[in-house]
């Protein structure tokens, strides 16, 4: 790489005209100095262009191996010169970038938490334990209403407005309606995502392509390692019913289990018994019910026993 060409490509990177790779090794220069390179003491100046130096030296490609040093020696120093140049623009584009950064307004909630929240448009949010959302604190400007649920699960009753759609966003799938009630269910430590429809219309998407369009009491179940889904039958009005404190489970897989159980009582569930992993649980357990009390519950399903130890449960 010439400086000439050296030159166009820091042009075409300033104006966001550069490749993926071309972007990367920019990048990979600037990434080496975090912190504040608007002004930069002689020995930082000398380290940037050893670093600079070292990257051109790495990307020259000559012909000849008797002629390379020469070559590269000249190419280097004249493309440590006009980066220097560049280098204050650099700089200034991060900075307008880091600037121009969204601000979110984040909400968790802990073990045995259930939050509900009013959104500025009148939407309303439940949050079930262990879950969080980010809510731009823009949110009242913005032409799609864009809510993260980063981590967890969430019933949403949103306020219908046409104009402005409302999308759910996770990691594997985004829910899209306009005026709606359902459930979607993106704990980060399941292999499935979920979305259940109360009332209304819904439309998921992963990343690729579109899902599904949901009705009433329809499920859509996308596999997160597989990127495939399914549609079933399921009861919108049961989706609800961990805002009032029934966890309702059913055909849960022993991880699922385990999930909801640290969800509620903040204590591990843990088995000595192989058979688990292939079982399916359906069972309800109450936010009023002691930590014993679910136990019972939970083992009479496939007769097992259960002992406790410190914050762990275990099942035999």
């Amino acid at each position: 790489m010439k400086p000439p060409q050296l030159k166009k490509l820091i042009d075409r990177y300033l104006k966001n005209n550069v490749t993926d790779k071309e972007r990367q090794l920019v990048d990979e220069w600037y990434q080496s100095y975090e912190g504040d390179k608007n002004a930069l003491s002689a020995e930082k100046e000398a380290r940037l262009k050893k670093e600079i130096y070292r990257h051109v030296k790495g990307q020259i490609d000559t012909p000849s191996a008797k002629i390379r040093w020469l070559n590269i020696t000249r190419y280097a120093a004249a493309a440590v010169t006009i980066l220097l140049i560049s280098v204050g623009l650099l700089f200034r584009k991060k900075a307008a970038e880091h600037s121009n950064k969204e601000a979110y307004t984040i909400i968790k909630t802990g073990t045995g938490q259930v939050r509900k929240l009013q959104l500025p448009d009148g939407s309303t949010v439940w949050l079930n334990a262990m879950s969080s959302i980010r809510v731009s604190e823009d949110f009242e400007n913005k032409t799609f209403r864009n809510i993260y649920l980063d981590e967890g699960e969430a019933f949403f009753e949103v306020k219908k407005n046409p104009a402005r759609p409302f999308l759910v966003i996770t990691r594997n799938i985004t829910t899209r309606v306009l005026g709606t009630s359902f459930n979607v269910k993106a704990y980060n430590k399941l292999n499935n995502a979920t979305v259940t429809v109360r009332t209304g219309r819904v439309q998921v998407n992963d990343k690729q392509r579109q899902l599904a369009v949901l009705l009433p009491d329809q499920k859509i179940i996308y596999s997160i390692k597989d990127h495939t889904s399914i549609m079933v039958t399921g009861d919108g009005g049961k989706s609800k019913a961990w805002t009032d404190g029934q966890t309702i489970l059913n055909q849960a897989s022993f991880k699922e289990l385990a999930l909801a159980f640290k969800s509620l009582y903040g204590v591990q569930l843990t088995s000595k018994n192989k058979l688990t992993t292939s079982y399916k649980y359906n069972v309800t357990i109450s936010s009023s019910h002691t930590v014993d009390q679910a136990m019972k519950i939970i083992c009479s399903v496939h007769q097992n026993t259960f002992r406790r130890k410190n914050n762990e449960v275990i099942i035999y």
